[in-house]
């Protein structure tokens, strides 16, 4: 079949995935408008610069998840035009988001979207379907940020992790960036311009696929239990990072033992 003559140009123009090219622009354009309040007023400190400039592209952060803020912490602390950028997330469906008033049509759907969040499929016991935009973004050379606890937590000792990110690990072999965030904890405005707080973001170093599941990891899929166990092994970087001054400053216990595949 024979194509119009000019057809062929707008079908491809509807073809294009323009959400990633939306996403940086929007991420560079606000990124000062964040970097500059957390050196002024939240005193940020970045540790381990060294661990990022390893990376080029394609990486996993996986970080705690103290505040509503850390989704924006986050790339605040990037170059927004390195290769890193732009970050994408690990997001929920709209309907999991418990938040009332106006605030709520920003969770979820096209605004996530346009930040670069994708939900994963909660409730697929397979990851492959569960995590399908993420595994993409991810073999495309872009970063994806996770918070493996989950949610939100609100409690004094960092969380166990899900699996999901120990399956990204070996799915990709992009490696995971452990990023502790500390000092932000229950920090309500009024603290924050009183510069009452220090904001304190921490990288640590890569963990490669090869490190966690042995250097025949590609030619075999790890069982549940190894996922859960790598996944430990991923919380406890993160916990480590967070140590020399405890966890927002209450004692961090042992991560509790995974038993149960989420």
């Amino acid at each position: 079949m024979r194509i119009p003559k000019g057809f062929f140009l707008p079908a491809l123009f509807f073809r294009i995935d323009f959400f990633p090219i939306i996403t940086h622009i929007f991420q560079a354009l606000y990124w000062p408008f964040v970097r500059v309040p957390l050196v002024v007023f939240g005193k940020l400190v970045i540790k381990g610069r060294e661990y990022i400039a390893q990376n080029n592209n394609g990486v996993i952060f996986a970080v705690n998840h103290l505040s509503q803020l850390d989704p924006f912490i986050v790339p605040a602390t990037l170059n927004p035009f390195s290769s890193l950028m732009p970050m994408h997330y690990v997001s929920r469906e709209r309907s999991y988001y418990d938040v009332r008033g106006i605030i709520r049509y920003a969770y979820g759907g096209l605004v996530f979207k346009i930040w670069g969040a994708y939900p994963a499929l909660v409730g697929i016991k397979d990851y492959e379907k569960m995590l399908p935009h993420h595994i993409s973004l991810l073999l495309r050379g872009k970063s994806v940020c996770i918070f493996p606890e989950g949610k939100l937590n609100t409690g004094s000792q960092l969380a166990q992790g899900k699996p999901g990110v120990a399956y990204l690990l070996w799915r990709t072999g992009r490696p995971v960036v452990p990023v502790a965030i500390s000092g932000h904890k229950r920090m309500g405005p009024s603290d924050f311009f009183a510069r009452k707080h220090k904001i304190v973001v921490s990288y640590g170093k890569p963990i490669s696929r090869e490190e966690i599941f042995g250097p025949d990891c590609a030619e075999r899929q790890p069982s549940h239990k190894e996922l859960i166990e790598a996944t430990a092994v991923i919380m406890s970087r993160i916990q480590e990072l967070l140590a020399p001054s405890g966890y927002e400053e209450a004692e961090v216990n042992q991560i509790p033992q995974a038993n149960v595949v989420e």
